[in-house]
């Protein structure tokens, strides 16, 4: 597989900031590994991180919501898109090489069958590869800081409770935990990175503040921004702030508040 090298302008064009700091600790990782076809993505929403980071098409991309695989579709990236759940993809036994799931199975509820399911899709030389929050992600916000800060403990719990439900995050847990998960549902931990330090966390939750009326008109019209012209107008200022923000910050680290799985069939 090629990968698409201008990855920080491309994403910035198509996203809104808080978004794209994190994706591109992401994609910085996976270029990184071997992508042996056929490739499927577990939970590919409206397409644009495939976009972003492979220069050409993969194979497959499922996800649940119809209206996000529309705009996948619009994207172009996948060779066959499904509207299905992850824990009953209609393939066969050992049908990938490679099965990756960025940013997503935090946010399903019952994750189990999930896991299952991909490990009965991965050949028995195939790779996975997994992005997910930590334990410390919930604390890596700007709000949470505070309350720490000030002591507040009880408060900042509550507040974690909060943050958790408002993204949707079920599964947040440190690196033993997840790994035990991995390993009950019968893969081998062949690599695992912690990454996103807690200065990146607090940037990302600073930024999100002003990406609120982006997150509406994603809701409204399944696009990030009403005006590519003057997106990219913003970018060519943006962008050098940007990369003064992750300069330095992609190398691996104890206590992220996200991590990377490399995985493979026992």
């Amino acid at each position: 597989m090629k990968f698409n090298e201008n990855i920080l302008n491309d994403y910035l064009n198509e996203s809104p900031a808080a978004l794209v700091i994190e994706r591109w600790f992401e994609c910085e990782i996976l270029k990184e590994q071997e992508f042996n076809r056929p490739i499927l993505d577990i939970g590919c929403g409206e397409g644009l991180f495939a976009k972003i980071l492979f220069e050409e098409k993969i194979d497959t991309g499922i996800d649940p919501n119809g209206k996000e695989l529309e705009k996948a579709e619009e994207y172009g990236q996948y060779d066959e898109l499904i509207k299905c759940y992850g824990n009953e993809i209609p393939k066969g036994d050992a049908s990938y090489n490679t099965i990756f799931s960025n940013s997503v199975l935090e946010h399903i509820p019952d994750l189990n069958p999930v896991l299952k399911e991909a490990h009965r899709l991965l050949s028995d030389e195939g790779m996975m590869y997994v992005t997910i929050p930590t334990d410390k992600f919930d604390k890596y916000n700007v709000i949470n800081q505070l309350l720490l800060g000030l002591g507040l403990k009880k408060l900042s719990l509550k507040y974690s409770k909060f943050f958790n439900n408002f993204w949707a995050h079920f599964h947040y847990y440190n690196q033993e935990t997840w790994t035990q998960l991995f390993e009950d549902n019968g893969f081998k931990i062949v690599e695992c990175r912690q990454y996103a330090s807690k200065k990146i966390c607090v940037t990302n939750d600073f930024l999100a503040h002003f990406a609120i009326f982006s997150f509406i008109i994603k809701k409204l019209t399944n696009r990030w921004f009403l005006s590519s012209s003057l997106r990219k107008v913003f970018v060519f200022f943006f962008k050098p702030i940007v990369k003064k923000i992750i300069d330095g910050e992609n190398e691996k680290i104890d206590k992220g508040g996200l991590i990377f799985f490399k995985l493979m069939k026992v």
